[in-house]
């Protein structure tokens, strides 16, 4: 028997099937060039270009795509350890050697996107002031993640959101991390309380029922 997508429209609310393009998100994490470059491995382009995707596919969907990145103007808070590692990190994001989120994924870009960034030492993105209080305000219920690292924003994001009620989806192949052991790792860990899927699954599943799609085509 065929397991059946988790994003067919659905009456189980447990699901992102249960969800319409207007209450759910795309938050696209810590794509900033320089970790591209130097902290999330091999398969850091490849995850950039899967992510650039499904920005597209959001947009025509009425997705909101939300970018949520490090504060390249802000401090460590004194108790984050490895502080001087991070005031290293922040030095560099803000010499824009490179800084600047990565341009395959603001090429077309418009207003409907927003841009929310959280002070360094925070790895969950929900840190990032007035993110949650957005999402809650737009009704949305259902979040889909992609970014950079695995490890890092990526499954701390994912375990913030869950914690908030939210049903949490996390594109593996638009993600990437220094270890390929410890990326694959953590998408398990994700799968015990959200969802882990690849982006074809996601963009030819979303509101797709007997086989016809209703929630907009793919990309």
């Amino acid at each position: 028997m065929t397991t059946p997508s988790p994003f067919t429209p659905s009456s189980d609310p447990t699901t992102p099937g249960h969800y319409t393009p207007s209450q759910t998100a795309l938050l696209l994490l810590d794509f900033h060039e320089l970790f591209i470059a130097k902290a999330a491995g091999p398969s850091a382009g490849a995850a950039v270009r899967t992510a650039a995707r499904l920005r597209s596919w959001a947009k025509d969907l009425g997705i909101p795509v939300l970018h949520c990145l490090i504060d390249a103007e802000g401090s460590p808070f004194p108790t984050a350890k490895g502080y001087d590692r991070l005031v290293g990190i922040v030095k560099m994001l803000a010499s824009g050697e490179p800084a600047e989120l990565t341009e395959e994924l603001t090429e077309g870009g418009s207003g409907e996107e927003k841009t929310f960034t959280r002070r360094p030492g925070y790895v969950s993105a929900l840190k990032s002031p007035g993110l949650l209080e957005w999402l809650r305000n737009r009704g949305i219920r259902s979040l889909v993640l992609a970014g950079l690292s695995t490890s890092g924003c990526v499954l701390r994001t994912a375990c913030a959101a869950c914690d908030e009620e939210f049903v949490v989806t996390v594109v593996g192949d638009a993600c990437a991390d220094v270890r390929g052991d410890l990326h694959e790792g953590c998408l398990e860990a994700v799968g015990m309380r959200g969802f882990v899927v690849g982006a074809e699954e996601l963009i030819g599943g979303f509101g797709v029922v007997d086989g016809e799609e209703e929630g907009g085509k793919g990309v």
